[in-house]
């Protein structure tokens, strides 16, 4: 379509020059060589039939020779330009005088013409001769065909065919206002210049006929270069001047294919088109396979996010789980760390306390050791005691039984005052011992005051002794009632003797309970002492202990302080993976509503890619394959036609004839007669 637009572009150019009808141009040939430029007059009657025909050649003496050789079947030639004479040779071979000029000759001929002109007429839809036409009104239907009856022969893919030589014919009319109204043309253009129209047409006869066109490019080829013009007009009194008609194949040698590149790139593109269109059928057949295993695995695909979701869903609320659980952790975090640092603060109170009972527990030995010194002799002095006593009661049962009162009263008197003094050394220890806690405690001083329990083991050893030494007062006091009563009673011993036998008895039962119990506050007083000596040998490991404690508390104060510090970055942290899960499962729950749809994507995706394949198979065999035979076998065609047609294998060159090798030009000018009434 592209060539067909500058083909008319080309045949427009032309046929607006025919405004200069009768004017001569100027053609370059290559230097060298004799040129010949010839004009072909034509009168024509207003029908159409040839009347006479006039030939003016133009011999361009480039060389500048003396004589110049031509070829010419024309009659009556004559020089019209100067006096140079010729020779007439055989064969239509004449020889100019030239002498260095260029030759001007005139002649006449009634060869046939390879182009013609046809007009015929219609006055209100019915055929009319031109003859007829003058002075009528009425719708007027002017109809003029141009004819060809040039041909040439030329190889187009191979095999030779016949072309109708190209020649471009323009006509030009003037058209009276006055005369004719509403006037419009099939194929031209008509340019209004004062009281005138100037209606200029034009064609190519044969050309669509040489490039063999068929279905829509013939359509409008016909549309753009018709061989027939049709002008319509309202005519009033009607007459028309001459037609003149210029005919010429000149044209067609500025139009040229070389220039056009994109005929190459066409043919270049339809073969791509046809590699490509198979490779987008390979392609989608791959497409579609790749699709259709995507749909047979897509189930796969869904039970994942199936998955996803459930496991996005557990993950969210394990992550809400684990940020409560990771307050409480923070909360008991804080909490070790409080009571860590009470704990430092126990611990060294702990320590300083520790201190304390060392050195009390030390007053403690000291005065156990006294204790124990005071009264390891005491079971020795009892049995030497006892002894005495034992020799008292058998004395008293000698006395009875004697019957010596006197001596027996006074010994009774003696062991009242004995048991006496014992009770009352008793009682003074029963009071060393009862004040044992109180007289400890007052020797510590104010920072190294007994504990609680260490109070409570004091005072129970002390309620321990103070227990033994009652028991022991209580059987003394027996014992001195029982001497007194004795002692009160030997005076009247004959009268009581019995009873002084029975005191005696009760006298040595109260004596060995004494004895026992002088015994076991012996044995207590040496336990108590061993047991205090014990605690002593762990005063060290406990004094070692409390510093340890005490140093190992700064490093727990510090371990829970970074853990309370790394408390607040977890508690965060649990937050934002809180957060984060929460909307992974959000996250997961759209994907899943999406996976929905992309399944319902992948199964219409599958359905279209299988219908995609069958469209560019057909797409490949109607469409690409067809357009390449189509081109190959009509447009290439067309195209190596119009070449021929453009290249000048078919040029016209001369009416009447030319040496060989000599460069010719022809135009021909046709004058169609008018009418009128005249």
């Amino acid at each position: 379509m592209k060539l067909l637009k500058k083909t008319c572009a080309v045949t427009v150019s032309a046929a607006m020059a025919v405004g200069l009808f009768m004017g001569n141009g100027n053609v370059s040939y290559a230097a060298g060589k004799v040129e010949k430029e010839e004009t072909v007059y034509v009168k024509l009657k207003s029908d159409g039939t040839v009347q006479d025909i006039t030939v003016s050649d133009w011999l361009k003496n480039v060389t500048g020779t003396g004589d110049v050789e031509d070829v010419s079947n024309l009659k009556d030639i004559k020089n019209v330009k100067g006096d140079e004479e010729f020779e007439q040779g055989k064969d239509g071979k004449i020889t100019w005088k030239a002498d260095n000029k260029d030759i001007y000759y005139q002649g006449t001929s009634n060869q046939k013409l390879p182009v013609g002109i046809q007009v015929s007429y219609k006055l209100d839809g019915k055929d009319v001769k031109p003859s007829e036409l003058a002075g009528k009104s009425g719708a007027l239907t002017m109809t003029i065909r141009y004819e060809n009856q040039e041909t040439y022969e030329d190889q187009i893919n191979g095999e030779k065919v016949k072309m109708n030589t190209p020649f471009l014919m323009a006509s030009a009319v003037i058209l009276p206002v006055d005369h004719f109204s509403e006037v419009t043309v099939s194929q031209g253009k008509l340019v209004s210049e004062g009281k005138n129209q100037i209606l200029v047409v034009y064609g190519i006869p044969g050309f669509a006929d040489s490039l063999n066109l068929s279905g829509d490019l013939k359509d409008e080829m016909d549309k753009k270069l018709s061989d027939t013009i049709t002008i319509e007009a309202k005519v009033t009194d009607f007459s028309l001047g001459d037609i003149y008609t210029v005919a010429t194949s000149e044209e067609f040698s500025d139009i040229n294919l070389d220039d056009e590149g994109s005929i190459n790139d066409v043919e270049r593109a339809v073969n791509d088109l046809v590699s490509a269109t198979d490779q987008l059928f390979s392609g989608s057949t791959g497409l579609n396979d790749g699709i259709q295993t995507l749909k047979d695995n897509f189930g796969t695909y869904a039970g994942g996010v199936s998955d996803i979701k459930k496991g996005a869903s557990d993950l969210a609320n394990g992550a809400g789980k684990l940020a409560k659980g990771i307050k409480k952790y923070t909360d008991g975090v804080k909490s070790l760390s409080d009571g860590a640092n009470k704990y430092v603060t126990g611990a060294q109170k702990f320590t300083e306390g520790v201190n304390s009972y060392v050195e009390g527990e030390k007053l403690i030995n000291s005065g156990m050791t006294e204790l124990y010194n005071n009264t390891k002799g005491f079971p020795n002095q009892y049995d030497q005691f006892s002894q005495g006593l034992n020799q008292y009661i058998d004395g008293v049962n000698q006395i009875v039984n004697g019957n010596n009162t006197q001596a027996l009263a006074n010994g009774s008197s003696q062991v009242a005052g004995g048991i006496g003094q014992l009770n009352g050394s008793l009682g003074d220890l029963k009071g060393t011992v009862d004040a044992l806690p109180q007289l400890v405690d007052s020797q510590l001083s104010e920072d190294g005051k007994l504990t609680d329990e260490q109070k409570a083991v004091l005072s129970a050893l002390s309620q321990q002794l103070s227990s033994s030494i009652g028991q022991m007062q209580g059987a003394g006091s027996e014992l001195e009632k029982g001497a007194n009563t004795i002692s009160g009673s030997l005076n009247q011993l004959n009268e009581q003797a019995p009873t002084l036998a029975a005191a005696g008895e009760n006298l040595k039962a109260g004596n060995a309970s004494v004895k026992q119990g002088i015994s076991d506050i012996a044995g207590g007083i040496s336990s108590l002492n061993d047991g205090v000596k014990k605690l002593s040998t762990n005063n060290a490991a406990l004094l070692a202990g409390a510093k340890d404690l005490n140093e190992n508390g700064n490093g727990l104060v510090s371990g829970a302080g970074q853990l309370k510090k790394n408390s607040k970055t977890l508690n965060s942290s649990a937050d934002e993976l809180s957060s984060g899960a929460a909307k992974l499962k959000k996250g997961a729950n759209q994907l899943e509503d999406a996976t929905g749809d992309v399944g319902k994507g992948v199964n219409q995706l599958a359905d279209g890619s299988g219908e995609l394949v069958i469209g560019i198979d057909r797409f490949r065999m109607e469409g690409a394959q067809k357009l390449q035979n189509e081109y190959n076998n009509t447009i290439k065609t067309t195209i190596d036609r119009f070449r021929s047609l453009t290249n000048g294998a078919g040029a016209y060159q001369s009416f009447s004839g030319k040496t060989e090798g000599m460069n010719g030009n022809v135009k021909f000018i046709f004058q169609t007669e008018g009418i009128s009434e005249e």
